[in-house]
């Protein structure tokens, strides 16, 4: 992800923040399989947007093979959860929002992975010329044309009318979440039965809020928006 640091380090507390909390509910007493599948897959996907969103190429440290090997097979298995009819509704869609957001995570870590080797050969590549050329004033120019060669590769990373697709689909869902969230009439929301807040611990009833999740899934697709849009 490319982009101001502070915009980095905030989307890295906050997805990680969202991605822990929902690790945590995979702890909670009385939770059925289904929710606890959703649980798993919102804390997968938001304990790795944040370490892909860490400033200073972090993220885009962490080898390619490891987001697709475990975001390919989530995407695989929240679309087949999706597309099952033994599933709710509000619980099939969630899955199916889940898989998309799998398979976004995986098409920005190769994306992010081909633009940096792009990036990386043209520098070379004018770091070769420069070396060849005579002139001192001809190599600072050359390697300032590779360096920005670089950088707008890195920042044109990915196909624009995949990412544009994307950036519509989270944006849209991320609205429709708060209008949810709120209380809009007529968008009331639906998903993993809720769990009635029993008079138990702060940390159970915290836990077990239902609206928290839609919280979570919300916050997860402004994050990815605002990846995508940094790419």
């Amino acid at each position: 992800m490319h982009g101001p640091a502070a915009v980095g380090w905030l989307l890295t507390g906050l997805m990680g923040a969202t991605g822990l909390y929902c690790l945590l509910r995979l702890l909670r007493r009385g939770a059925n399989r289904a929710d606890r599948e959703l649980d798993a897959s919102e804390a997968l996907k938001g304990l790795g947007m944040a370490v892909m969103a860490l400033p200073y190429g972090l993220g885009r440290g962490v080898p390619v093979l490891v987001w697709v090997v475990p975001f390919g097979a989530a995407a695989v298995c929240s679309l087949a959860a999706g597309l099952s009819r033994s599933q709710g509704p509000g619980h099939r869609g969630h899955h199916l929002y889940h898989g998309v957001g799998h398979l976004a995570m995986v098409y920005m870590a190769v994306a992010m992975a081909a633009a940096g080797s792009v990036g990386m050969a043209g520098m070379a590549g004018t770091a070769g010329m420069a070396g060849m050329a005579g002139m001192a004033g001809m190599a600072g120019v050359a390697g300032m044309a590779g360096v920005a060669g670089a950088s707008g590769a890195a920042a044109g990373a990915g196909l624009p009318l995949l990412t544009g697709a994307l950036l519509a689909f989270f944006g849209g869902y991320a609205l429709v979440g708060g209008l949810r969230l709120i209380g809009v009439p007529g968008s009331a929301a639906v998903g993993a039965g809720p769990d009635p807040a029993s008079p138990g611990s702060v940390t159970a009833r915290l836990l077990g809020a239902p609206e928290l999740p839609h919280a979570c899934r919300m916050v997860l697709g402004m994050g990815m928006f605002t990846m995508l849009l940094a790419m």
